[in-house]
């Protein structure tokens, strides 16, 4: 049987690495993301299509749902992709992404017309504490927070495709792992553990309290979504997450108990105390350019508890978290992880707290594409110009198509280096290819003159395009870096041939491969093939 397709979007987000890393093999995964695989750390499968796009960029995401669309579409769209840091102000992001970009995601969902769509929220789209009792499924997303404002924007806006899609809603607790991995808790161990002279300090009475749940657990849950996608109401919510919360004391308590084998008796800061101190922090945050964790927006949730009760969505799913993975359980994990791996640890946290909206790199892959056409055309031109016949004189020689195909496919490997951020594919293929080149008469002072004469054509080019006019020293890092690499491998390859020439290779002989089912379930598959190894 065929597998079932899924469209995922944030795909290299901390949630999104980990569930592909558990179904990979059972599903054909359509990835979506803003970073590359390999800047990432997600898996590498034949099962997973990387897609390289920002969804707030509608004309790039409408190009690639239309790939999508031509592969065979997707049974499931599962939209991960949003954007949130811990500063709490209105930041243009939250917008930009959160809701134009789950616009853009629902609009073209709506054309793809997949079962299902599942929209990540979160318990933190919910204000708390509530006179009702914990947040359960059926608490509404009312919370003052600028993150839980989007998410609302998100949940509401469901409602519009009713008649478009199927759609359910999943809402999130912290999600942690044992290398910490969410910015709150890794500030407070920094802090708590650390020698600074705000270490045995608790904000309010220390109840502060929210629900965690294990990155593994959140797999799970996901998988039994997945496992269960036909059979929700319609924008029906479901809650991943442990129930119950825990509060920062019982965390301060379990962190010295397991990091020194002793307790240390924490020292509560009253509330209005707290105010002052961040507004001092942030003031001096300001002035020296290094701001704080600690905003005055969180003063808000001094002592509030945000209980959640999942128990309806426990049994709907035939799941419940793992009392293996509770934060309290898993502490001496992160204490050992802290202790014994400091550097990894550091390095982990800094990425999880490190929020980066702008990519200069999709910003040039996006225009290079625009630009393709006009660069080929352009190198021709160079190429078949009579004041440049002795230097590209083999290249004369052959039909002007088959020029156009090569430089053209120089053009698509400068396009697989930027999105999967590796320099070197341009230099690899010319590597591989370098003796069929050689016994061809193709000198490498010819070679390298056309690779001169594409980066000239494309950032000639490209300078044209607004949105990259002022990424100069961007475009020198991923696009004539990666060709001086290529030269550079030409000349060593060349180098080596004078002194000893290529042997004569013979072609391998390939068995043919079985025929397809249909003639569109064989143009799908091509497709995706092209889709999966294009980077």
């Amino acid at each position: 049987m065929p597998l079932p397709t899924l469209i995922l979007t944030g795909a290299s987000g901390f949630i999104g690495r980990h569930l592909l890393e558990e179904i990979k093999g059972d599903y054909r995964i359509f990835a979506i993301a803003r970073r590359s695989q390999r800047e990432c750390g997600a898996p590498v499968h034949p099962n997973i299509a990387w897609m390289q796009v920002d969804i707030a960029d509608r004309d790039s995401l409408t190009r690639t749902f239309r790939e999508i669309q031509a592969a065979g579409g997707a049974r499931v769209l599962l939209h991960l992709a949003a954007y949130y840091d811990f500063a709490g102000e209105n930041r243009p992001e939250y917008v930009r992404t959160n809701v134009g970009g789950t616009r853009n995601v629902f609009d073209l969902a709506a054309e793809l017309k997949p079962e299902r769509v599942i929209f990540a929220s979160s318990v933190a789209a919910c204000g708390f504490p509530r006179p009702e009792g914990p947040v359960s499924e059926s608490t509404p997303p009312d919370g003052h927070h600028i993150y839980a404002w989007s998410k609302r924007q998100g949940e509401e806006m469901l409602r519009e495709y009713d008649a478009a899609f199927s759609s359910c809603i999943v809402r999130f607790g912290a999600v942690f792992s044992d290398w910490c991995e969410y910015p709150p808790l890794y500030m407070f161990l920094d802090t708590w553990l650390g020698r600074s002279w705000r270490a045995p300090i608790l904000a309010g009475r220390g109840t502060s309290a929210i629900p965690y749940i294990y990155v593994r657990d959140v797999v799970a849950f996901l998988c039994a979504v997945l496992a269960r996608v036909n059979s929700f109401a319609q924008r029906e919510v479901l809650i991943g997450s442990t129930s119950g919360c825990t509060s920062h004391l019982e965390l301060f308590r379990l962190a010295h108990q397991h990091f020194s084998g002793a307790e240390r008796r924490a020292l509560f800061m009253p509330r209005a105390l707290c105010g002052v101190g961040m507004l001092g922090m942030e003031a001096l945050g300001r002035v020296t350019g290094k701001m704080p964790f600690e905003r005055l927006w969180m003063l808000r949730y001094i002592d509030r508890q945000l209980a959640i009760d999942n128990s309806r969505t426990c049994a709907r799913l035939g799941w419940s978290p793992s009392p293996r993975y509770r934060v309290e359980r898993r502490m001496p994990f992160l204490i050992e992880r802290l202790r014994s791996q400091p550097f990894e640890w550091q390095a982990r946290n800094a990425a999880a707290m490190r929020r980066t909206p702008a990519r200069p790199d999709l910003r040039i892959l996006n225009a290079l594409v625009k630009v393709e056409d006009l660069t080929v055309a352009s190198v021709l031109d160079t190429l078949f110009d009579e004041r440049n016949a002795r230097r590209f004189p083999s290249y004369r020689q052959l039909d002007r198509e088959e020029v156009s195909w090569r430089v053209r496919l120089y053009f698509r490997l400068l396009l697989s280096s930027l999105r999967s951020s590796d320099r070197m594919v341009i230099a690899n293929y010319m590597e591989v290819t370098a003796p069929t080149r050689f016994r061809g008469g193709f000198t490498g002072e010819e070679v390298t003159a056309l690779l001169d004469a594409l980066n000239g054509a494309i950032l000639h080019n490209l300078e044209l395009r607004p949105e990259v006019r002022e990424a100069s020293s961007e475009l020198h890092h991923r696009i004539t870096v990666p060709i001086e690499f290529a030269k550079d491998e030409v000349l060593d390859q060349y180098d080596r041939f004078l002194a000893s020439p290529p042997a004569v290779e013979r072609p391998e002989e390939r068995p043919a491969e079985e025929m397809p089912v249909s003639p569109k379930q064989a143009l799908e598959e091509t497709i995706w093939n092209v889709l999966v190894h294009r980077q």
